[in-house]
């Protein structure tokens, strides 16, 4: 007979910090009981992840007075007593990056669609091949076929990612990408005695290119390589199918980086069942979140070394993944990748050139180390901006037609911010949902808890448990405001539009907002409203027409820490422009959402301006190597992605586990439109 499931401790395990949560039953459901956030352990000179989890456990039960330790091991199952556990689970983001090369026959078609499906996961893309590179010439080839094979030398991927080729093409060109890998097995080493020697060395390759030159794709690799076969993620130009690539993708990292997680086998040892990922966990509540409430989600999380995106939209699921993009040991890649213009165009202060630098390197190497004054949590907060706004540019790339009315929010740095309001400028500023809303408000959650990732990991062991735990503990708990996107042409300071909050009870907020401003209309928890929304002429809210008035339906928009929000600020690269008149805007911003009161207190302390800002309304040139993720432009329209093929149900552990969840609600609920036009 199997034990009943009671008291589960759930761990997440970051590169920086370990979050470790109690549930146990509470009259008839599971709730969280305890939590505890403490520093992870996977350096030198303990090396063991294991240790903050205990950790976090010994501070649950002294704060809960329950035994939840004997001697340094957890007390399972649950004794008599109802001390102890009954499980324990964990996922983690801190097993490491999983270094590939990407081989492709087309740059703009196979390669771009290897790119995104490589993005499910931690992985680090080290080099794109193509046989279309423009150094690639009728009287260059053998010099073109030396530089890529000495390329591929010079690095050190554990997995090879082939594509290209629509079904039923030409083989020949994968055939020779094929032979292209085979030549880097060879390697040369200097043994004890200075003898030159010859060996092979083995990589993984994941081809997922054109079916019919499988068989021929194996062979030439055969003793040169260990292949795996995964349908074509290009069938054709029209079709786009990653899922079979992203599977596998994932199946790979669990099978090979996982165990390389400082603490693994003790911690299998203890009895975690099973060790996942942060980025399935993410995934599947993602997906169960849009299904159950029939909304289109975007959940971002915004950690240590990786930062990512996950969209499910339109009955599709986009995953985002930029590892190596973080606050604390990504953060030196976000400023190579954007450059201190883009970063100090968010502070309310001017900052010299070197000083912002050096405190990216320091987060670097010290990404523990929190934010000791309101300067270090701006530099901090202006670096996440950055960074979400890398992964939200990726994002766009896969699905030009994003499109989300829920907004969930994951990530230390979101969690911690002192004030909910700088919490919700940097969601705004980096991800400008104008045109991205599919609704008229975009509801935003902050996961201050951490019980996204929690509740997937508990998903493997318990639907029940994980639905639970994030409709009651979670959802319901986490509500950060609603926003009104507002979109349309006027001048700085021209009305935008007229808002009118009426309360239930009888109270009614009314208030005017110009473009280039964001206002707040406070809606305490608890409380129910009706919003009418006025736009001028010419100015619209989400989707609807210009100059229409909006007017919410009944039951009206609920309340939630800062209320309703209204955002006209519009473009906001030429709000930003100015360098005289940006640290105040900055400021008023803040204090518009009562994340900043008085008047700017740096205003007097500006720091030499060694970064200079253009007059013309543009920031200063980026550097070739930057040109890619230019700072201070508006994101150009992505190109629309072809819909990917339909993916089996079996195909992945996120499948089974999703599955799982659905089975736990038999009838949908009808979702509601949040606006009706008068």
């Amino acid at each position: 007979m199997t034990r009943e499931l009671r008291a589960v401790l759930i761990a997440e395990i970051g590169s920086v910090t370990t979050r470790v949560t109690l549930v146990d039953m509470v009259e008839g459901e599971y709730r969280m009981v305890g939590r505890a956030e403490v520093l992870s352990t996977l350096e030198s000179p303990t090396a063991d992840a294991l240790l903050a989890v205990l950790a976090g456990a010994e501070q649950i039960a002294e704060a809960t007075v329950r035994e939840l330790l004997i001697g340094g091991r957890l007390i399972m199952p649950c004794n008599a007593d109802g001390d102890g556990v009954d499980a324990l689970v964990a996922c983690t983001s801190a097993a490491g990056i999983l270094p590939m090369v990407i081989t492709a026959v087309a740059s703009d078609i196979s390669a771009q669609s290897a790119i995104r499906a490589s993005r499910s996961t931690y992985t680090s893309v080290l080099q794109v091949i193509t046989l279309d590179d423009p150094g690639r010439g009728p009287t260059s080839d053998t010099t073109w076929l030396e530089r890529q094979v000495q390329a591929l030398l010079g690095v050190q991927p554990q997995l090879v990612l082939m594509a290209g080729g629509l079904e039923h093409g030409a083989d020949e060109v994968l055939v020779r990408l094929a032979k292209i890998v085979g030549l880097t097995a060879q390697r040369s080493s200097v043994d004890e005695d200075g003898q030159a020697r010859q060996h092979v060395e083995r990589r993984l390759v994941l081809y997922a290119g054109n079916s019919r030159a499988s068989d021929q794709v194996v062979e030439v690799l055969a003793g040169k390589a260990e292949p795996i076969v995964v349908e074509n993620l290009r069938p054709s130009l029209e079709v786009e199918d990653l899922e079979p690539t992203r599977a596998e993708l994932a199946r790979i990292y669990e099978r090979r980086l996982l165990p390389q997680l400082p603490g693994y086998h003790s911690l299998r040892q203890l009895g975690a069942e099973q060790i996942g990922t942060v980025a399935a966990t993410l995934s599947l509540m993602t997906r169960y979140t849009a299904e159950r409430n029939r909304r289109d989600v975007l959940t971002v999380d915004i950690g240590a070394l990786t930062t990512a995106c996950y969209l499910a939209s339109q009955g599709r699921f986009n995953p985002t993944l930029m590892a190596g993009i973080g606050v604390g040991y990504g953060a030196s890649n976000v400023l190579a990748e954007r450059g201190a213009a883009a970063i100090a165009r968010w502070l309310p202060f001017d900052v010299a050139e070197d000083e912002l630098a050096h405190w990216v390197l320091n987060k670097t190497l010290r990404p523990h180390v929190q934010p000791v004054s309101r300067r270090d949590l701006f530099f901090e907060l202006a670096l996440a901006r950055e960074a979400l706004a890398l992964a939200a540019e990726a994002l766009r790339d896969e699905r030009g037609d994003l499109s989300y009315d829920l907004l969930i929010a994951c990530g230390g740095v979101l969690a911690h911010a002192p004030q909910p309001g700088l919490a919700a400028l940097v969601l705004l500023d980096a991800l400008r949902p104008r045109g991205a809303v599919s609704e008229r408000l975009l509801d935003l959650h902050l996961d201050t808890l951490g019980l996204l990732p929690a509740a997937g990991a508990l998903a493997a062991r318990s639907a029940e448990a994980a639905i639970q735990l994030f409709e009651r503990d979670g959802l319901q708990n986490a509500p950060l405001a609603t926003c009104v996107v507002v979109e349309g042409s006027g001048r700085r300071g021209e009305q935008a539009l007229e808002a009118e909050l009426r309360l239930s009870g009888g109270e009614t907020r009314r208030l005017t907002v110009g473009q280039g401003e964001i206002v707040r209309l406070p809606l305490e928890r608890g409380r129910k409203a009706e919003l009418t929304l006025r736009p001028a002429a010419g100015v619209r809210v989400g989707r609807s027409a210009p100059g229409k008035e909006v007017n919410s339906e009944p039951p009206g928009i609920l309340g939630s820490t800062l209320g309703v929000l209204i955002d006209a600020r519009g473009a906001l690269p030429a709000l930003l422009a100015d360098p005289a008149e940006r640290p105040e805007q900055i400021w008023r911003w803040m204090t518009a959402l009562d994340a900043a009161q008085g008047e700017n207190p740096f205003r007097a302390l500006a720091a030499p301006r060694r970064i200079i800002f253009a007059t013309n309304g543009a920031l200063p040139p980026v550097p070739p190597e930057q040109a890619s993720a230019a700072p201070d432009t508006a994101p150009a329209q992505a190109p629309q992605v072809p819909p990917p093929a339909p993916a089996s149900e079996a195909d992945s552990q996120v499948e089974r586990d999703l599955a799982k969840l659905r089975q736990s609600f038999k009838e949908e609920p009808a979702k509601k439109g949040w606006f009706r036009r008068r």
